[in-house]
């Protein structure tokens, strides 16, 4: 009887550490995703990624019907470590929702998510080089003489 409860408890921790492990070290939070943190209300409002939804993972089998509708929409889930979207992913793909990533922890989604901020301003507007090319323009005024203007543009080189 002890080594059935044994092997029990085991399996319960077993469980606990493949639920907190990120479905993808480089999952793309974008615009066409639903990104969810399932953390607490505090540690939400404490810093979230931009467009997140708040639904604590305690309460996402009540409430995801109210932020998505279709169940095969791409639903990305995030907590501190892991383990809580690693639970909200079990639970939502048990409902029948079919596209559900754990993306893991929010700290290093917040690191990706301001490099891509930082690599947008380098291609932005303000980064982009002023480049003169010369035009030669020829007098009409019947002198005969040529002169020289530079016209300016912008170009943006991305890397």
């Amino acid at each position: 009887m002890n080594k059935i409860r044994i092997v029990l408890v085991f399996a319960v921790v077993l469980l606990s550490c493949v639920q907190g492990k990120a479905d993808d070290k480089k999952i793309v939070v974008d615009n066409t995703s639903i990104v969810i943190d399932v953390r607490t209300e505090k540690e939400y409002n404490e810093g979230h990624l931009e467009n997140a939804i708040n639904i604590p993972y305690t309460e996402i089998g009540e409430k995801i019907n109210a932020y998505v509708k279709d169940k095969k929409e791409r639903i990305i889930l995030y907590c501190r470590s892991g383990r809580r979207s690693g639970i909200a992913k079990n639970i939502l793909k048990g409902m029948g929702y079919e596209n559900v990533i754990n993306a893991g922890a929010y700290e290093e989604l917040k690191k990706q998510e301001i490099d891509r901020k930082n690599k947008k301003s380098k291609n932005s507007i303000t980064s982009q080089h002023r480049i003169a090319r010369p035009v030669i323009f020829n007098d009409n005024n019947g002198t005969g003489k040529s002169f020289l203007v530079y016209s300016f543009r912008y170009h943006c080189c991305p890397k």
